[in-house]
């Protein structure tokens, strides 16, 4: 009972009671805490410039180093004639290091590359552009060019390497100057009927219908037997395409890969008869119209003897004898028929007698292909 009662009556402390509870409280003079007070200042303040001043030394120091070292170090100036340039198109070194604005004896470290690449790829023939700096006063540029396929014209008479209105097209339709014509340039296909008055360099060209005719020409790329020549786009709803024949091709501007196998078809008919195609019309899914070149009433011209050609002046003689002579018949005697002249004997009719009528010309009739 008593042991009990001991416990409840005993005081608790807590731990930061019993702590100063065994400390020995001892009343300081203020002389001496303003001393203790002084000191750590003082430690505190020293402490603090110490450390200012070292990391002024060394930032000072560093950048006289640096620019005694590196900034202004002639081993790290760049050299033009060290510059290495590579490009897969026409753009020349002289132009690539004009548009990039690297100058001669600017320090290697202060070419901006992202903003030299950035330049760079402004130019209209450039795709890509990827520049390097290699220790010590080094630069590489290395340029993608874009590739043309097309030529873009107003009129499709135009010959595009001397007009001044044409330009190049690849096949993301952007468009681009041609600074120098190269050899194959010449045999690329031509897409007309474009008011190039609106088309800039560098821009793409974000029409259907020259999404379509870039198409046709990338289908048509591999092809031998069909050869775009000419894509007149002034209709607006279709393509009319000029072949290497001369042959006039119409197509839609869409499902062109459907429509070049219609095409393919109907010149595996058309082959074996030895026609040539003059005009097709492909807008069409059944019963394709189509058209051919007749040569023969193209080439023989009928002959007017009654107009025979005039003498060639260079030579002073006629070609062929006058028709007085040629037709004039001799004098007939007294009961004797007079003689054809030789126009007649040609014609195979008596003398005296009108010419027959010529026969009417052949109709010629659209041929038909039943896909």
């Amino acid at each position: 009972m008593n042991k009990n009662s001991n416990a409840r009556n005993k005081r608790v402390l807590n731990l930061r009671q019993q702590k100063r509870h065994d400390v020995l409280e001892v009343t300081l003079r203020e002389s001496t805490e303003r001393v203790r007070r002084f000191r750590a200042i003082t430690g505190f303040v020293a402490r603090t410039v110490l450390l200012v001043s070292i990391v002024g030394g060394v930032w000072f120091g560093g950048k006289e180093a640096l620019r005694r070292f590196l900034w202004e170090n002639p081993d790290y100036f760049v050299h033009l004639d060290d510059l290495h340039f590579q490009s897969n198109g026409t753009l020349t070194r002289e132009q690539a290091i004009t548009a990039s604005g690297i100058v001669e004896g600017e320090n290697i470290f202060k070419v901006d590359l992202a903003a030299t690449r950035s330049a760079l790829e402004k130019l209209p023939q450039v795709e890509s552009a990827e520049v390097q700096r290699l220790l010590p006063n080094r630069l590489n540029i290395s340029i993608t060019e874009r590739r043309p396929v097309a030529w873009v014209t107003a009129k499709p008479d135009d010959d595009p390497t001397i007009a001044e209105n044409s330009f190049l097209i690849d096949m993301s339709a952007t468009v681009m100057r041609a600074r120098t014509i190269l050899p194959q340039y010449y045999h690329m296909p031509i897409i007309s009927g474009v008011e190039t008055g609106n088309l800039v360099p560098g821009q793409r060209v974000n029409t259907f219908e020259m999404q379509s005719a870039l198409e046709l020409v990338r289908l048509d790329s591999d092809s031998t037997r069909f050869q775009v020549r000419n894509i007149d786009l002034a209709k607006g709803y279709c393509l009319v395409v000029t072949d290497q024949k001369r042959a006039h091709i119409t197509f839609g501007l869409d499902h062109l890969a459907a429509q070049l196998a219609r095409l393919n078809r109907l010149l595996d008919v058309i082959e074996p008869t030895g026609k040539e195609i003059q005009t097709v019309n492909l807008l069409v899914e059944r019963n394709v119209p189509v058209t051919f070149y007749d040569f023969d009433s193209e080439h023989a011209a009928p002959k007017d003897e009654n107009n025979p050609p005039k003498p060639d002046p260079k030579d002073g003689k006629p070609k062929f004898a006058p028709p007085a002579i040629q037709n004039k018949p001799g004098p007939a005697l007294p009961g004797q028929k007079p003689s054809p002249t030789p126009l007649q004997k040609k014609q195979g009719r008596a003398p005296g007698r009108s010419p027959s009528p010529s026969p009417s010309p052949s109709i010629k009739k659209h041929f038909e292909l039943n896909p």
